[in-house]
């Protein structure tokens, strides 16, 4: 019986979509003089900020990711919102006792301030970022390590994710993987990963636990 509903953050539960774009282009015009393609805002996509800033120039990427995280917290709140019909899918979800967690790949800080911004903090049994684990999505050490804190077998659980890298840690580590059709990312890309299930809109996952449980019965 699947209990447990592990989601990713950016670009999942929240639309950091805009923001994260605006703020790779900028610092790649500003860092290595010019902006990203589609290909290469995508392969980004999901990474930890310091990657990604060491992606854009390796020799300056400790003093690029903390200038990114001030210009980020400045205008986080102005710039993200939650995905329309995240509200109501949470609200049906507290209602059914389903157990939650976070594993993302952003930090500690920026995740409370999302958390913080939409109201969602107290939603979720725990929160597993990138400063909780030795490796980062894909590696599934995080998704394990949220399973293990909330007591719950690989098979009790779905990840809901919009990367590459989410589809990956969650089939590591034994766990039935949702993919977002509002992710940033093209379609194709994520559809060679093959997916478990996909979701146009969040009240859809409901749909999908039922479906995931038959599959395992």
């Amino acid at each position: 019986m699947i209990n447990t509903l592990i989601f990713d953050f950016d670009g999942t539960i929240i639309d950091t979509n805009l923001i994260i774009a605006k703020g790779l282009n900028l610092f790649s015009k500003a860092y290595r003089g010019s902006r990203l393609s589609q290909h290469e805002l995508e392969q980004l996509t999901g990474k930890p900020l310091h990657d990604q800033m060491a992606a854009l120039n390796p020799e300056r990427a400790d003093e690029m990711t903390a200038r990114f995280r001030k210009w980020y917290a400045q205008r986080h709140d102005a710039l993200t919102k939650a995905f329309q019909g995240m509200d109501e899918l949470f609200d049906d979800l507290r209602q059914c006792s389903f157990k939650m967690a976070i594993v993302t790949n952003n930090s500690r800080e920026g995740v409370q301030m999302g958390l913080k911004h939409l109201g969602m903090h107290h939603l979720f049994q725990t929160v597993i970022t990138c400063d909780d684990v030795k490796e980062k999505k894909p590696s599934p050490e995080g998704v394990r390590l949220a399973l293990k804190r909330m007591n719950v077998r690989p098979e009790e659980a779905l990840f809901i994710g919009d990367s590459s890298g989410d589809l990956i840690a969650s089939r590591r580590a034994g766990v039935a993987n949702v993919l977002v059709g509002w992710t940033s990312v093209r379609r194709e890309t994520l559809m060679a990963h093959q997916p478990d299930f996909v979701i146009e809109h969040p009240l859809e996952l409901l749909q999908v636990v039922s479906l995931a449980e038959e599959q395992i019965a």
